[in-house]
């Protein structure tokens, strides 16, 4: 990497990354205001990290306090004032559980693929695939099973309701599918086809468009119930003033955590936004009109609204909203021909996700001023960092090889897929213009509306409708099993003998397992490169 002739690209990767974390920062803290202090959503998926931050921060405390004591000899006076902290045993239930699987699922292949040429897997990774022996009773449906347990757990942690609706979306689309593809909407879809080919020629006939109005309409309801609550909230505000009470505080953040004024997030997006479009316009040139809307489109449109779309689901469900191939379909569709265009850098992202990471601050009480500060401090060192270990990772085999068996797999289906997009720009026929279908996005808008307006009438839960809208053609389905299984494990068995005192557990002990499983994938990254560093003599 570290040429002249890299040079220019290794400067628009710098320019990427740090604009890339300041929006994340800044506008996720935004939208965390919206739907943390105005909508006051619960956030299911932030106790999970917030938990394991408090265990070990306790374990600490507790350690700390514990020296001290020894040294002024009143150990056991202060053992009895204090009882060890729960959450601490908990986290250690869950990481040696993650440390036991992740040693078979992680630790197994990498360290044998350090050591042999192809590497020893008990499971499969990343799943196992169905796909071409039931596609002769399931047809174009996708089907596999992951053996990650971490899916287990977190079915445990989701909302029940949202695991149902996800797990009813994906019944629906076991049904749904062999039905489009006997009125030769999935077309493209062959007796035969794996996993990854079936879901891929499935968005490329119908879910592209689908998927676009769907995550459209969760956009709008999400809007339109911000509007009411915001409505509301203002007239209650008005109420209040006219009666001569004092003013209600509800909807402003909480002293002492850190706030900034909501103009300047708006100031902040708006100044790196233009920043984007002027680097990315001067790179293909300002008479290039097509590219200059999508580039409007992308900042001051879609990534507003994709973000706030998953904020919601985030704060709802615990998921994200994924729209696939919109890049690929708004750059064929604003008529440039090259492919300079795939290489800039674009203002489309999904920062949604960012308020999980707020609302675990708050719950940690951790003010936000000090997340900032750290973040200044971390960009230039992992931006450095990052490209000094890609250097070195490249450097120590071929990739993809038997030692990075995910890359294997997927490898070949992204570089066709490459080779697609980056073609379609050149002129003549591109199989994403057939992907993006207006009557099916409509399609999608209306039935989401509707199921929204449906559901919301019957009086379901609001997280069964989110998530059934997130298992409908988009969800991985090799997880969801699992997923639900733990779903159903927790709520009939786990719940019942606990009581409400598991739903305290099972963040914790979710956590302790990712904390598990992260100290297996650092342990065989290390073996890797320790076997890749040594030189081997030829005798």
């Amino acid at each position: 990497l570290f040429r002249p002739e890299w040079l220019p690209a290794l400067g628009l990767i710098a320019f990427s990354t740090i604009m890339s974390r300041v929006d994340n920062m800044v506008l996720g803290y935004g939208l965390f205001r919206l739907a943390n202090d105005v909508e006051r959503l619960p956030f299911p998926m932030a106790p999970i990290g917030a938990q394991g931050i408090l265990a070990l921060s306790e374990e600490q405390e507790e350690e700390s306090q514990k020296g001290a004591v020894e040294s002024e000899e009143e150990e056991e006076t202060s053992e009895d004032q204090k009882p060890a902290s729960w959450r601490w045993r908990v986290f250690s239930i869950g990481s040696v559980i993650g440390l036991l699987f992740g040693l078979v699922y992680l630790g197994l292949p990498t360290i044998t693929g350090a050591l042999v040429n192809t590497p020893i897997q008990i499971f499969p990774i990343p799943w196992v695939d169905f796909t071409a022996k039931t596609g002769d009773y399931l047809h174009a449906v996708p089907t596999g099973l992951s053996f990650d347990l971490s899916n287990l757990f977190i079915g445990m942690v989701l909302p029940w309701f949202a695991m149902v609706g996800s797990f009813v979306g994906l019944v629906i689309t076991f049904v749904l599918n062999p039905i489009l593809y006997q009125f030769h909407i999935l077309n493209s879809w062959k007796p035969g086809d794996n996993l990854i080919v079936t879901q891929f020629k499935n968005t490329i006939d119908f879910y592209f468009s689908f998927g676009i109005g769907v995550s459209l309409s969760v956009a709008v309801v999400g809007l339109l119930a911000v509007a009411r609550g915001l409505w509301s909230l203002r007239k209650y505000k008005a109420q209040r003033r006219a009666q001569g009470l004092a003013e209600d505080e509800s909807g402003k953040p909480p002293s002492g955590r850190g706030d900034i004024k909501v103009p300047l997030v708006i100031a902040s997006y708006l100044c790196t936004t233009s920043l984007y479009i002027c680097v990315s316009m001067s790179l293909v040139g300002w008479h290039e009109y097509g590219v200059l809307l999508v580039m409007l489109f992308y900042g001051f449109m879609y990534t507003p609204l994709i973000s706030y779309a998953t904020a919601r689901l985030e704060g709802i469900a615990g998921q994200v909203v994924a729209i696939p191939f919109v890049r690929e379909a708004t750059f064929i569709l604003s008529g440039y021909h090259g492919v300079a265009v795939w290489f800039l850098p674009v203002p489309l992202n999904n920062y949604g996700a960012m308020t999980v990471f707020y609302r675990q601050c708050e719950l940690t009480g951790t003010r936000f001023w000090s997340i900032w500060k750290s973040e200044i401090v971390l960009t230039p060192i992992i931006l450095v960092s990052s490209l000094l270990f890609a250097e070195f990772i490249w450097s120590l085999g071929p990739i993809p090889g038997p030692a990075y068996p995910y890359a294997q797999t997927m490898w070949e289906l992204t570089a066709e897929n490459n080779s697609i997009i980056y073609s379609s720009t050149l002129g003549g026929y591109s199989i994403f213009e057939r992907a993006f279908n207006p009557t099916y996005l409509l399609m999608g808008f209306g039935i989401g509306t509707a199921a929204f307006s449906a559901l919301t009438w019957l009086g379901s839960p609001t997280f069964f409708i989110y998530g059934l809208i997130r298992g409908i053609g988009q969800a991985d389905p090799t997880s969801l099993v699992l997923q639900f299984a733990g779903a159903l494990l927790g709520r009939f068995y786990f719940q019942k003998k606990m009581g409400l005192t598991w739903r305290q557990y099972i963040p914790v002990i979710t956590a302790g397992f990712f904390c598990g499983m992260g100290l297996i994938a650092t342990m065989g990254v290390g073996f890797t490169f320790l076997s890749k560093a040594v030189f081997k003599l030829p005798f």
